[in-house]
């Protein structure tokens, strides 16, 4: 009967659990900098074209 106690209290569990959480939040930022990131390469690609057509003039 102890051991039944024992493994009722038994918390190891918790730092699976815990491992889990965090490899979910690890994967919900990582996508969320990607999604972001790819939204950034268009408004940089703009910023290039326009930088690419300003006529510098030759001293």
């Amino acid at each position: 009967m102890k051991n039944l106690v024992n493994f009722i209290k038994d918390e190891r569990g918790d730092f699976i659990q815990n491992g889990l959480w965090i490899v979910i939040v690890v994967l919900l930022v990582a996508g969320a900098s990607l999604a972001f990131a790819g939204s950034l390469k268009g408004k940089f690609d703009g910023i290039k074209g326009s930088v690419d057509n300003v006529q510098v003039p030759h001293i």
